[in-house]
């Protein structure tokens, strides 16, 4: 089996690798995607982005101090976790999870530029190595912030390197903070192109499904082509059992697990893949979960490669579908698995099948059971 650190070190050996994406077969999909969904049921705005919930956020105090031009402006936001590409949709389709969290606390004031990262909770890279690093970075040059300095505090609460949007939640985040905090007002596209240049810092260029899904909840739908994003209103409930085998990943997983997708994707096989994202978004639309899950299941582009990286993979596929879920893949890029079910229980019971087949196989591995997050980022407090 391979695995992401001995294949770290093969690419390192290769001058350049192109990385599949960069043609034009994820545009064709989504181009699919979106004929099958009307625009009445898609939704493309920040217009949920408040907190309901929370006591007393005064955004009202952000704006005084920006007209007051030299008090330091500080902000907390959070972001949920993310599951991307839900099988046939590689790039342009994730769904926002609700067992897991990223916060952001971030201080802007009057300054030079200088950026400063600092991490509690589950360790990740600081400085220059860290997602928020390249948000901010490039909010800076974009948006011509060289007079504020920002301060940044992260609470790390997705694990790294697993398939869960791990970069994608401290992206969103981060983005999101700086536009309230420095005025920018950005919009839902604008939030998505400047949370990319984050994911760039880890993937080596920016994809935007994860963020996607942080930024606005739900499941979305995102064209690479033009950056708009669609919220799908999804008529059904379901559950969703996440294993996470603890593997060696290295620092570049998603970057390998990209590398090792094909340059080239047969005609045939993107009129398959593309029928199957459209019979996904057909499912949501209708309320026809055992549809949704047999769409989840099928990937004819990726999931074939991406398996290599992942131990007993097939095997693990194979026991979940036996045993009634009703759709299973690789969550993002890996090395996490998850499968889609009716209630609560059916997702701890055959998650534990999974968990403990992979023990009995000498792999330790972590169980998730989650749903789907109603929320997207969101201030928390400032």
């Amino acid at each position: 089996m391979l695995n992401f650190q001995v294949l770290e070190v093969i690419l390192k050996r290769i001058p350049k690798v192109i990385i599949a994406g960069d043609n034009n077969a994820p545009n064709a999909i989504v181009l699919v995607s979106k004929i099958a969904y009307s625009k009445s049921n898609l939704i493309n705005s920040l217009s949920h982005l408040h907190n309901p919930n929370s006591q007393a956020i005064n955004l009202q105090t952000i704006d005084d101090a920006h007209r007051a031009g030299n008090k330091e402006i500080k902000i907390t936001v959070e972001a949920p976790a993310s599951i991307a590409n839900l099988g046939p949709g590689f790039d342009v389709l994730a769904m926002a999870i609700d067992k897991f969290k990223d916060i952001v606390e971030l201080a802007v004031k009057p300054g030079s530029g200088k950026i400063s990262i600092k991490v509690e909770g589950i360790k990740v890279p600081e400085g220059k190595g860290n997602v928020a690093y390249g948000v901010i970075e490039e909010a800076i040059e974009k948006y011509q912030l060289r007079n504020m300095d920002f301060n940044t505090r992260i609470i790390k609460g997705v694990p790294p390197a697993s398939g869960l949007g791990s970069s994608g939640a401290t992206a969103a985040a981060t983005a999101y903070a700086i536009s309230v905090a420095a005025g920018l007002n950005l919009s839902t596209r604008e939030l998505v192109r400047l949370s990319g240049a984050g994911e760039a810092v880890v993937a080596g260029m920016p994809h935007y499904d994860n963020v996607s899904a942080s930024i606005l909840g739900g499941i979305v739908l995102i064209d690479p082509a033009d950056l708009n994003t669609y919220r799908i209103q999804p008529r059904i409930k379901f559950w969703v059992a996440v294993v996470s085998p603890n593997i060696p990943k290295g620092p570049k997983k998603t970057f390998i697990a990209r590398a090792v997708l094909p340059r080239k994707v047969d005609l045939p096989l993107i009129i398959k893949q593309s029928a199957g994202l459209a019979k996904l978004v057909y499912a949501l639309h209708v309320g026809d979960l055992e549809t949704f899950g047999t769409a989840i299941s099928a990937d004819y582009i990726v999931e074939p490669h991406r398996a290599k990286l992942i131990p007993k993979y097939w095997n693990l596929k194979r026991i979940a579908l036996e045993n009634g879920a009703l759709g299973f893949n690789i969550a993002g890029a890996g090395p996490s698995v998850f499968s889609i079910h009716r209630s609560e229980s059916e997702a701890k019971e055959v998650g534990e099948l999974m968990l403990n087949y992979l023990k009995r196989s000498g792999i330790d591995a972590s169980l998730y059971v989650t749903k789907v997050s109603e929320h997207g980022v969101r201030i928390i407090r400032c």
